[in-house]
């Protein structure tokens, strides 16, 4: 941003009014240099902008209407009553002002019959022009002209009204070679601000001398020195030290190793705002005044100075961290470092900042890892905020085209929640948080597997979110159609196609006997239906003793009301459906007289298991999300309440619903529960479905009021249900859900069985095909926002990011009995449907594999 540059005239730099956008358009160039150049957008910052990244330009070019965003700004700060320029190139606008613009982009490439829109958060708030007139002979045409608003204008909200606007009139800067020449409102010095158009003459500047390579020069040391904020703010010095770094905004240099001051409190390092053409590793010695920039110590270059190149520098100290760390960053602000086998925490920034966080471990949700308030809880919270650095890209853009640090990104190779990385660059603080801007390619090990890493049983049982699959319905002229109230899911058949393909690769690959569904469409089981349509793709790509089929309502009828349900679907050649699946209707809440909160009813399914005859019953789940409201979050609610998310009430008074429901004396002995319970392993609801106690818990769980359980009383629970959570035994470190949110990770979809399904239990695991994966793979992101078309490989047919849920697999070994109450004879296969594939395990050796867990 600067301020003695102005298109403006008549004092109107000072005189926007304060109005909903903190950000307008104040002028545009069409020059006259060849090429049409410059073209360029003045913007002027009403009030102070911490994130300049909300906001975004775009073109409406002859009358076509609006192309949207086109650039956006990055994620820094602005000040009240600076300019900022954005030039379609930076040649012809510096050989005509005089000065480089802020920022270049292809998008400005306008003519002078073409309109400007400013966006804020994808909303239009001023606009230059008619979007949607061809400005050739209107009178806002400024061809080889220029345009620039009236002293006291504010943002217009995109209703452009020419009487707010001062028009040059085309050719009006034909014949001119620089802004000096030009008969324009363009000076190089800032118009007084008493109208008239009279321009105070420029400030003669005396030149800075910078003496010779190797003279005496300040320190960075000694300007950074060793406490949080430098004690040279506003002071200017002369340095000379090795570039080791670019950004779009400036550059990193840092002291050789035999300037050092030996102080392990002081950085020998400091981020330079300003331009150079030195190469990296070269000495550059230059002057500049001393700022703190939201907590960065910095330089500003002073252009008049002109900065020396010294040739090729020595070596300079490079710092390895250590994770968790053991020194204050503060202390190496601005030195290269270097970080070896961090784990990725978040990707939350990937794509729009460029940018993801690391750690020495993921960030677990800490209601995952203990109850609510308990000492584990409060441990689990502070680690979740500790060690925390952003490896970031070096362009400073918003939706970067590449990643600096990692261009070759896409579907095949992407960058997950858990991964491995290694980075090394120049350290900086900004927007809380120190990060590394590394200046080779991060090196990334993935953690992705292709198919479950589990052992095999004779049984295997998975839980799977489908994030919202609908197939679509028939208009009425027999069309398949994704535009209808209900549909939660694909917009069209192309979204549908990749949603619907990664899911089928998801299910194929893992390989189970019997799968729960959540969030499929709820529009039944006849021959259109969403679940007939998902097992007859899966099953395209399976042998005849691998097929899947589904099970319905007892009358084929919908399962509830919302537009989502849940389904399961099974392997007849592994196990065969006893007696018609039972419908379990879920607490209902009357918040007030208008409103209830409600959930998806659960299914209760018991099956055969073929090969050994034994039986089992299978409860499908999807409890109340912790979005919208409940009645106790109207009300004062508790500490752990809050914690735990919106209607935990609700989803306990479900978790006792179900465990009630599961107490039938006409179910088989074996039981499981399966499903995204919306509650983390540590949370009220799995924790009455397994082990509660108020001692060891440390309060009283309650159920929700307002139900028509208890009288509509919310009561203490006073007991629990005795399910084990198999991804406590088998797999404790594991998780099946990352929340931009907390940007932690945690558990929300569970496989709990009982005390007769787990002494047959063999391994569980999740599989971390989607909760690791970035946002931008989903179908619906990949398809709409990063096409091929533009670079990206995001659409490719996979496993991973089917969903945003992953599944978790539990294997089992059932065996028939050779006596009353035996459980000890030989297994004669595996399941996966491929029957008589192995040979028999014995019991005692599925023993023996369990204890080596």
């Amino acid at each position: 941003m600067k301020t003695s540059l102005s298109l403006l005239s008549a004092g109107i730099l000072t005189a926007f009014s304060a109005n909903a956008s903190d950000l307008i358009i104040s002028g545009v160039i069409d020059g006259p240099l060849s090429g049409g150049v410059p073209k360029a957008v003045e913007l002027y910052v009403v009030n102070d902008i911490a994130d300049l990244s909300i906001y975004a330009l775009g073109t409406a070019n002859n009358g076509g209407g609006s192309d949207g965003e086109e650039f956006a700004f990055p994620a820094v700060s602005a000040s009240a009553g600076s300019y900022i320029y954005v030039a379609s190139e930076t040649e012809g606008f510096t050989a005509f002002f005089g000065v480089a613009p802020d920022y270049d982009s292809n998008s400005m490439q306008v003519n002078g019959d073409d309109a400007i829109e400013l966006f804020s958060s994808g909303t239009v708030v001023d606009t230059f022009g008619d979007i949607d007139t061809d400005g050739s002979g209107t009178v806002w045409e400024y061809t080889d002209g220029w345009v620039y608003r009236n002293s006291g204008e504010t943002a217009n909200s995109g209703n452009f009204n020419t009487e707010n606007w001062q028009f040059s009139g085309i050719d009006a800067l034909d014949g001119s070679d620089s802004n000096a020449t030009a008969t324009s409102p363009f000076p190089l010095a800032t118009f007084n601000t008493e109208g008239g158009g009279e321009v105070e003459p420029p400030v003669e500047v005396p030149t800075i001398e910078l003496g010779m390579c190797g003279d005496t020069t300040t320190l960075i040391s000694t300007i950074q020195g060793s406490d949080d904020a430098s004690l040279e703010v506003g002071n200017s010095h002369t340095i000379e030290g090795v570039i080791t770094g670019y950004r779009s905004d400036g550059f990193f240099i840092q002291e050789e190793t035999v300037d050092e001051d030996g102080d392990d409190a002081t950085s020998e390092g400091i981020f330079v705002s300003g331009s150079s053409d030195v190469a990296v590793g070269n000495v550059l010695r230059l002057h500049g005044e001393v700022s703190e920039n939201y907590g960065m110590t910095t330089l500003s270059m002073n252009q008049n100075a002109t900065a020396l190149d010294c040739g090729a520098g020595e070596d300079v100290t490079q710092i390895a961290l250590e994770l968790p760390l053991t020194l204050s960053l503060e202390s190496i602000e601005g030195m290269v470092t270097s970080v070896t086998d961090a784990t990725v925490t978040s990707t939350n920034n990937l794509w729009r900042y460029g940018e993801v966080v690391i750690s020495d471990a993921v960030k677990r949700q800490p209601s995952d890892v203990a109850a609510p308030l308990t000492d584990a809880y409060n441990a689990a919270v502070t680690e979740s905020e500790a060690n925390l650095i952003t490896i970031e890209d070096s362009t400073s853009s918003t939706y970067p085209d590449t990643l600096s640090f990692f261009p070759t990104f896409s579907y095949a190779n992407a960058i997950r929640i858990g991964d491995t990385v290694s980075a090394s660059g120049p350290l900086n603080y900004s927007f809380g948080t120190y990060r590394i801007n590394p200046t080779t390619e991060m090196t990334v090990t993935s953690g992705r597997e292709a198919t479950p890493s589990v052992h095999q049983g004779n049984l295997t049982v998975a839980t799977f979110n489908v994030l919202n699959y609908f197939n679509g319905m028939l208009d009425g002229d027999g069309n398949v159609t994704f535009d209808y109230s209900s549909n939660r899911g694909a917009e069209n058949e192309t979204e549908f196609a990749l949603q619907q393909a990664r899911i089928a690769s998801a299910i194929v690959a893992m390989n189970a006997d019997v799968i729960g569904l959540m969030e499929i469409e709820n529009d039944g089981f006849g021959e259109n239906s969403a679940i007939k349509a998902l097992v007859d793709v899966v099953n395209a790509d399976l042998a005849d003793t691998e097929q899947y089929y589904y099970i319905a309502s007892p009358d084929s009828s919908q399962i509830g009301s919302d537009a989502i349900t849940v389904g399961l679907i099974y392997r007849a050649s592994v196990v065969t459906p006893l007696d018609d699946a039972i419908v379990v209707p879920m607490p209902v809440q009357q918040i007030d007289d208008d409103r209830v909160a409600q959930m998806r009813p659960s299914v209760i399914q018991s099956f055969t298991h073929n090969l050994s005859g034994e039986t089992f019953a299978v409860a499908v789940n999807h409890f109340k999300s912790k979005g919208g409201s409940c009645a106790e979050d109207n009300a004062d609610t508790s500490d752990s309440d809050e914690i735990q998310g919106s209607c935990n009430a609700l989803r306990v008074s479900a978790a006792i619903t179900l465990g009630d429901a599961l107490t039938d004396e006409t179910l088989p002995a074996r039981k499981l529960i399966l499903g995204d319970l919306n509650a983390y392993s540590a949370e009220d609801p799995v924790a009455v479905l397994t082990d509660y106690t108020a001692e060891n818990r440390g309060y009283t769980i309650k159920t929700a009021v307002n139900t028509g359980m208890d009288d509509g009383a919310a009561v203490d629970v006073t007991s629990n249900y005795g399910y084990v959570n198999l991804a406590k035994q088998f797999d404790p470190e594991g998780f099946s859900y990352w929340f931009y949110g907390t940007e932690q990770v945690g558990s929300l979809d569970h496989v709990l069985a009982n005390s007769a399904m787990t002494a047959d239990a063999v391994d569980g695991t999740h599989w971390n095909i989607n909760s690791a994966e970035i946002y931008q793979l989903q179908y619906d992101q990949a398809l709409t926002r990063y096409t091929d078309e533009d670079g990206y490989a995001f659409t490719d047919v996979g496993p991973y990011r089917s969903s945003d849920h992953d599944p978790f697999i539990a294997t089992f070994n059932l065996f028939a009995p050779t006596g009353e109450g035996s459980n000890d004879a030989v297994s004669t296969g595996q399941s996966g449907g491929a029957l008589g594939g192995l040979l028999a395990l014995l019991s005692a050796a599925v023993l023996w594999r369990r204890k080596q867990r």
